[in-house]
């Protein structure tokens, strides 16, 4: 009689599926990676089982799908469930604002009392850079109305796993310049309750290489940077670039009514300088 002996998958194996396998590491099985968290599309869909999803650029999924089919197998089950942080990061801080919104009802309902949450700031870029990746890997970004093959470098996957610092003048940016309307800071409209997500990329355009991109979430433009934007020698000043005037990794996002604030603080593990984002709103 012989027994048989699990054998463990090597640490270098890399999944041919999975875009994270850039180091190995991977596991055996490939897994269903939510091109938005579904956590998110469940809140926002109050949980409505008739409730439908895709995307509206005609790539990625081409029709309204039920949230569990808003997936593509581009993660296997190691590196997808390494990420789970970043989804719920991304959840709090959805939650945080939807909860506001959905009082304030764009000014005509109750601002209420000051409230606070505290999200890892670290986890939330994390997630922004998932949704772009994971929406590259399987080809759904256009560039001059055509669709692109998008690659995705080995220091992006580096930084999404946590290998590897961000550099000081990349990661997460939030609006700042009262004049640039392409990175959104209004998570209080009623709109933002039909319109809570979107998404576009920036690429370069020699290879169309994932560059940096904003993610909308309940109203709030999320910048991403993968290179150097050119913040230190005034590039963002350009009226028409999306990140002008963008506040890099906040401290916090603040808004105001009557004095009362509404406040997210955010947590970093970097050395850099984190700077406060405050908005006064009217009634």
């Amino acid at each position: 009689m012989t027994t048989a002996t699990d054998v463990s998958t090597p640490p270098d194996y890399r999944h041919p599926k999975c875009y994270a396998n850039t180091r190995g590491g991977c596991s055996t099985k490939i897994s269903g990676e939510h091109y938005l968290s579904h956590g998110l599309i469940k809140l926002f869909s109050f949980d409505d089982p008739e409730f439908r999803i895709g995307h509206d650029n005609g790539l990625g999924v081409r029709r309204p799908v039920q949230p569990k089919e808003f997936k593509a197998n581009v993660l296997c089950t190691t590196h997808n469930q390494a990420l789970s942080p970043a989804d719920d990061a991304a959840i709090a801080f959805a939650s945080f604002l939807r909860g506001i919104a959905l009082k304030w009802m764009g000014g005509t309902g109750e601002w209420g009392r000051a409230e606070s949450i505290t999200i890892s700031g670290d986890d939330l870029q994390r997630w922004v850079l998932k949704m772009f990746l994971t929406h590259a890997a399987v080809g759904s970004f256009k560039l001059d109305g055509k669709q692109v093959n998008t690659p995705i470098s080995a220091d992006a996957v580096d930084l999404l796993l946590n290998r590897s610092q961000w550099p000081e003048t990349w990661g997460l940016c939030v609006h700042g310049d009262p004049t640039n309307d392409m990175l959104k800071m209004d998570p209080f409209s009623v709109d933002v309750l039909e319109n809570w997500w979107g998404y576009f990329p920036l690429l370069t355009t020699w290879d169309q290489t994932l560059c940096g991109g904003v993610a909308e979430l309940t109203g709030v433009g999320l910048g991403i940077s993968l290179f150097n934007q050119g913040r230190d020698v005034g590039a963002l000043d350009d009226p028409r670039h999306p990140l002008r005037g963008s506040v890099q990794r906040p401290r916090s996002m603040s808004w105001v009514v009557d004095g009362v604030e509404k406040k997210i603080e955010f947590t970093w593990t970097d050395s850099w300088v984190h700077r406060t984002a405050t908005w006064t709103m009217r009634r």
